[in-house]
């Protein structure tokens, strides 16, 4: 057990022989429950270095007890301090927003002073928010989130133009509501990611734990944990599937999971993760699917290199702009 703990350790810290890595491969494959917690464990302490490289992605005490977890120190210096700066931030909106809301039960004279708050994230960034009711959400690049600057009457109702995985705080008396161009996402208390971005014509809902039931114009449908809808914006047709939730949430410890996604809608995601413009002929990608994981600690060219392992591909990079040509097989 020692000798798994120390090749999982030098996993994380990314110090593995060629050997080694095999050996933590042949131990995963008969253990494939322990991939998911040794993968997340990797990618907070690459988060980490990804804080270091200005790409707010914040840690805090999850970091901490990694590094206990595998027998390394904490270090404590000026990046350290700033983690528990985004932390404490969050942890005062979250009380200062509680107790806010505790003064208006007292005094519902005072409910007008809500007022509705936009965040946007730009490109290239993941931001992360708690509400006055105690929910948590993440928020991906590119997105843009309406939320009331705290909850009164029946519903807690927010607004979502682009991607964003929820937490929400249980609550039976005030349903939890998202609303997105061309449906409706009511809960009570449970985990789910939206991906309803402008550019694309489909709007999957992902359940992770809980249940929601999703109203669209022709109906509505009620989701178990591990099934997905995606909602056709031009028809307005719901198709339901099981899925792996993991490969539709983990974005935001960091790391896309791609099986058999339309590779163009890649793109779109390539070009807000990555704050950079892909220029390519569409009808020379549209009917192709990508596999594979990318990580926003790795540069926009390891996702080029990974992409021609599977499609032989030509890229020029140009500062924030990259050009994408499709060769023939002779070429």
């Amino acid at each position: 057990m020692t000798e798994i703990k120390d090749l999982k350790s030098k996993y994380i810290e990314g110090k593995s022989s060629a050997d080694e890595l095999t050996a933590l491969e042949g131990w995963l494959a008969q253990h494939p429950e322990e991939k998911a917690g040794l993968f997340r464990d990797k990618d907070i302490l690459d988060a980490y270095a990804l804080l270091a490289d200005n790409h707010n992605y914040p840690v805090g005490h999850e970091f901490n007890r990694l590094m206990e977890k595998i027998g390394m120190p904490a270090p404590v210096h000026s990046l350290t301090l700033a983690i528990l700066k985004i932390a404490a931030v969050f942890l005062i909106a979250f009380i200062l927003g509680w107790m806010v809301k505790s003064l208006l039960s007292k005094n519902p004279a005072q409910e007008k002073l809500t007022e509705i708050r936009s965040i946007n994230v730009p490109p290239g960034q993941v931001s992360q928010i708690f509400l006055s009711d105690g929910s948590r959400i993440w928020i991906n690049s590119g997105s843009k989130l309406d939320v009331p600057s705290l909850f009164s009457g029946k519903n807690r109702t927010v607004r979502l133009a682009g991607e964003a995985f929820f937490e929400v705080a249980k609550d039976p008396g005030h349903p939890f509501i998202v609303d997105v161009d061309g449906q409706k996402v009511e809960v009570v208390g449970t985990s789910f990611n939206i991906r309803a971005y402008k550019n694309s014509d489909i709007v999957q809902t992902t359940l992770n734990t809980g249940k929601i039931r999703l109203t669209t114009a022709k109906g509505f449908v009620m989701l178990s944990p591990g099934h997905q809808t995606e909602l056709d914006r031009k028809t307005g047709q719901v198709k339901m599937r099981k899925v792996n939730t993991e490969n539709f949430n983990s974005w935001k410890e960091g790391r896309y999971e791609f099986v058999n996604e339309n590779l163009v809608e890649v793109f779109h995601m390539v070009e807000r993760w990555y704050d950079v413009k892909l220029i390519y002929k569409e009808q020379e990608f549209k009917a192709m699917n990508f596999s594979g994981v990318i990580k926003r600690n790795k540069p926009v060219s390891y996702f080029l290199e990974l992409l021609g392992h599977s499609i032989p591909i030509r890229y020029e990079i140009e500062a924030d702009t990259i050009k994408i040509e499709k060769l023939n097989k002779k070429q």
